[in-house]
């Protein structure tokens, strides 16, 4: 692959914003990253280059965030991300990439506007729900093999829980790391991952771990309140974005 100015301005952007959301603000804010990466190169190689990448900065995130967690609920979505991760290997060749992006777009919009224009009391925490966690963590998993989408159908669960700051995030980043885990060797498997997009993930890998301490620096800052609307208009803007661009 050649390393032209192209390649700068879109590749390099992608794995930052990668990092920054392994961070703590949230999978939204790089969903722009695959399809930035994907004006130089096809769809399946900017999958299979970004999965090394992300489970470094999985790595990374677990080292800040280790002793921080929802141990209850991570069980509960772990396992719902694990069986939609099988349905999206067994699926993979018969979903669209821009089919796959739509559903997860009008269901990060219904959400967010549901919070900010239909619900009352947006800072009221609501009970932990199996049924839902069960559910959102298999499109999770699934979107997440399919896309690295997992990020959004896993917010519409967690965030309405109202967990503590520290404890969200560690949740979040312990939950892709063992996601990601998982679906290395499928896509080895499946022939996804070669030598080749082995290497320049091996090239691209310290943008991750400067992306993960940019944003480990911004969430420390951000007042717990604002975090959370952060994260939602995020998932707002990248949802919106996503439905459009399937039009």
């Amino acid at each position: 692959m050649e390393f032209n100015l192209l390649f700068l301005i879109t590749v390099v952007p992608a794995i930052l914003l990668f990092g920054i959301s392994k961070a703590g603000l949230g999978g939204s804010v790089a969903l722009i990253s695959i399809p930035l990466m994907t004006v130089v190169m096809p769809f399946t190689e900017a999958l299979a280059i970004t999965l090394p990448i992300l489970i470094l900065a999985d790595l990374v995130a677990v080292y800040k965030f280790r002793k921080e967690y929802d141990l209850d609920t991570l069980k509960l979505i772990s396992l719902g991300a694990f069986v939609g991760i099988l349905i999206g290997a067994l699926t993979f060749k018969f979903f669209s990439e821009d089919v796959l992006k739509l559903i997860v777009g009008l269901m990060g919009f219904s959400f967010t506007f549901h919070y900010f224009f239909l619900k009352k009391n947006k800072y009221t925490a609501i009970a932990k729900s199996k049924l839902k966690g069960g559910f959102f963590s298999i499109i999770s998993g699934f979107t997440s093999f399919c896309v690295h989408s997992g990020g959004t159908p896993l917010s519409v669960y967690l965030l309405p829980l109202r967990i503590k700051k520290g404890k969200y995030i560690g949740t979040r980043v312990l939950y892709f790391t063992f996601v990601n885990l998982v679906k290395l060797p499928i896509y080895i498997y499946l022939s996804i991952i070669n030598i080749e997009n082995v290497k320049l993930s091996f090239y691209l890998m310290p943008l991750v771990v400067i992306g993960v301490f940019i944003g480990y620096q911004l969430v420390k800052i951000i007042e717990e309140k604002l975090f959370y609307n952060i994260i939602y208009v995020l998932i707002f803007v990248s949802s919106s974005k996503l439905i459009f661009d399937f039009f």
